[in-house]
C-alpha cells in the first residue's frame, strides 16, 4: 500500500508547528513532513503525494526538486506572488478544517472505492437560477454548497456561459465540463475523479472554457451528464444555472429545491415572479425558494476580497440564515421551518 506523505512548508516556524500538528491529530493516516528551511526541504529523500507549499519554496522546487512533489497546493496570505495564482491555494489562517477536507478528499480520490456507484444513496439536487442574472450568483451558490458540506459529500456544478469562478478561486484545471461531456457523450473510457476539483471541502467539475461551448449541448447530452453524475453517490447536488439550456425542464423536474435569486426592489421582483409562474406551468411539483440577496459586488473593493472571504463572511451567515427558514430544512439538518 502506498505510503500517504504530505510536505508542509513554510518559513514561519510557528505556524507549520500548529499546522502540522492539526493535520497529525485529525488525520492520522497519512504522513505528514514539515520544513521551514528549503534546503532541508530539498536535500530530504523523500517524495510527496502532496505539498502544501510557500511561495518560497514552489520556487525552489521548480529548479530543484521538480519530481519531488505529485500534486502541489500554494501556500499563500493576501499577497498572492502571480505564477502561482494557477495552482489550488491553501490560505495562511483559514479554517484548518478546510484543508482537512481537502486532503481526505485528494487520498480518497486515489482509492476506486470512493467513486464506484452508490446505489444506496439518494442524491439531493438543488437548483439556483437568477432571473436577473445577480452578479453574485456564484459565491451565494458556493456559500449554500458549504452549508450543505456539513451533511455529506456535495458536487457543485457552475453551468453558467461565462464563469469567473477560476478567477475567484484562484484554481484552475486542464480539463472542463465539456471535457467530461465529450468523454460521456462518446462512450470512451474514463475515470470521473480526474475532472474533479475541490475548494473549501466542496467538489465541482472545471467551467465551460468560452460561452459558446454551452451553445454546443444538446439536451440528450445534459441528460447523459446528470445520470453520470446522480449514479457517484454525492449526497447533495448543487446546479447553478446561467440562463435557460437546452432541457432545462427536465434539469428543474430533478431538484428538490430551485432557489430564485433576485434583488430588493419592485423591479427585481417581477422578474422573479415571472420566471416562478413560467416553472409552475411547466413543473408544477419543484419546490421553489425566492431569495432576494442584498449585497452587491460593488461592495468589494478591488484585490482586497477573496472567495473564502465571501463564503465565510456575511454572505455565508446570510445564506445560512435564508436555509434556516425554508420548508423542509430540517431533512438536511441545519434548524427548523
Amino acid at each position: 500500500m502506498t505510503e500517504n506523505k504530505v510536505a508542509v512548508c513554510d518559513g514561519d516556524k510557528a505556524y507549520v508547528e500548529a499546522f502540522t500538528s492539526y493535520l497529525m491529530e485529525h488525520i492520522p493516516e497519512i504522513t505528514i513532513y514539515s520544513f521551514t528551511s528549503e534546503e532541508a526541504f530539498i536535500h530530504c529523500g523523500e517524495s510527496f503525494e502532496v505539498g502544501i507549499l510557500s511561495g518560497d519554496f514552489l520556487g525552489v522546487l521548480e529548479f530543484s526538486g521538480a519530481d519531488m512533489v505529485k500534486e502541489k497546493l500554494y501556500l499563500c496570505d493576501e499577497n498572492i506572488l502571480p505564477e502561482y495564482e494557477h495552482l489550488p491555494m491553501v490560505y495562511k489562517y483559514q479554517s484548518m478544517e478546510i484543508v482537512e477536507e481537502m486532503l481526505r478528499r485528494m487520498f480518497q480520490r486515489q482509492s476506486k472505492n470512493w467513486w464506484d456507484k452508490r446505489s444506496d444513496i439518494k442524491t439531493k439536487v438543488v437548483g439556483i437560477y437568477s432571473p436577473i442574472s445577480h452578479e453574485l450568483s456564484m459565491p451565494f451558490a458556493l456559500s449554500l454548497s458549504e452549508i450543505y458540506r456539513e451533511r455529506g459529500r456535495v458536487l457543485f456544478l457552475d453551468i453558467e456561459e461565462n464563469s469567473i469562478m477560476g478567477d475567484m478561486t484562484g484554481q484552475r484545471c486542464d480539463k472542463s465540463l465539456m471535457d467530461l461531456l465529450y468523454m460521456i457523450v462518446q462512450q470512451e473510457h474514463y475515470s470521473i475523479g480526474d475532472y474533479i476539483s475541490s475548494f473549501m471541502g466542496v467538489d465541482y467539475i472545471n467551467p465551460f472554457s468560452n460561452p459558446e461551448e454551452l451553445n454546443d449541448i444538446s439536451e440528450e447530452m445534459w441528460n447523459q451528464l446528470m445520470d453520470s453524475l446522480l449514479s457517484i453517490g454525492y449526497d447533495t447536488v448543487v446546479i447553478l444555472f446561467g440562463r435557460t439550456i437546452p432541457g432545462f425542464r427536465n434539469m428543474l423536474s430533478l431538484c428538490e429545491d430551485v432557489v430564485v435569486l433576485g434583488k430588493p426592489g419592485d423591479y427585481y421582483r417581477k422578474s422573479q415572479a415571472n420566471f416562478m409562474e413560467y416553472v409552475k406551468t411547466v413543473c408544477d411539483n419543484v419546490p421553489m425558494r425566492q431569495v432576494s440577496l442584498p449585497m452587491t459586488a460593488g461592495n468589494l473593493v478591488d484585490g482586497t476580497y477573496a472567495m473564502e472571504e465571501l463564503v465565510q463572511g456575511n454572505l455565508g451567515m446570510f445564506v445560512r440564515k435564508a436555509m434556516q427558514e425554508w420548508v423542509g430544512v430540517r431533512d438536511v439538518g441545519y434548524g427548523t421551518a
